[in-house]
């Protein structure tokens, strides 16, 4: 389980001088909500709150929550994490990375999906935690710019639009920061969910 851990005082310095001191930890190693309460009885006063994580505790509660879910799906399975300042990157590797990942990353994608709601469910932070099967992300991230970055110049040099297959939000967010880069190229996102698409077309 991920421990909240919560302190009350006059100001927000205070509050985190005091977290870092009884957690022996530093700020690259936490996540942190601010807020203000109200305290006291007729001579009401306000207050700083602050709620923090570490995110060691995150890295262990999400390691044995997937190896839990492997385990359901007769996979042995290991996990590498690494800490950065906005997100957490859980590398895995199993005996069968291929039932992991499904068919065209969907299973991946559930799972990190489960993974971040059982943590908010827990604690009320939105954990940015990515979950990876040896690579698999970054590999095929570099193959969507690079389909996406032919598919921009293609329009780019014929004038005609090209209409892309329905993605979800992220997918949809990456094709709009790829495009983005390529001069006289501009991208509109049209539908509803689940099946809004992208169309790529020539900036007039």
């Amino acid at each position: 389980m991920i421990k909240v851990h919560e302190y009350l005082e006059k100001n927000i310095d205070v509050a985190k001088e005091k977290m870092l001191y009884e957690l022996e930890t530093s700020e690259k190693d936490i996540l942190i909500k601010e807020s203000e309460e109200t305290t006291g009885g007729l001579f009401k006063s306000k207050k700083s709150k602050i709620e923090v994580i570490l995110k060691d505790d995150i890295i262990e509660y999400s390691k044995q929550l997937i190896i839990d879910i492997a385990e359901k799906m007769g996979l042995e399975i290991k996990i590498e994490a690494k800490k950065r300042d906005d997100f957490i990157k859980l590398n895995l590797i199993s005996n069968n990375n291929a039932i992991l990942i499904g068919k065209n990353g969907k299973t991946l994608d559930s799972l990190q999906t489960i993974l971040r709601s059982s943590i908010q469910n827990h604690t009320g932070f939105k954990v940015n935690i990515i979950i990876d099967i040896e690579d698999y992300r970054e590999k095929q991230q570099r193959n969507i710019e690079r389909n996406i970055k032919n598919i921009a110049y293609e329009v780019k040099n014929t004038g005609v639009p090209v209409t892309l297959d329905p993605m979800n939000s992220y997918e949809r967010r990456n094709v709009h920061n790829i495009c983005g880069n390529i001069p006289g190229i501009t991208t509109e996102s049209i539908g509803e969910e689940p099946e809004r698409y992208i169309v790529i077309k020539r900036k007039e």
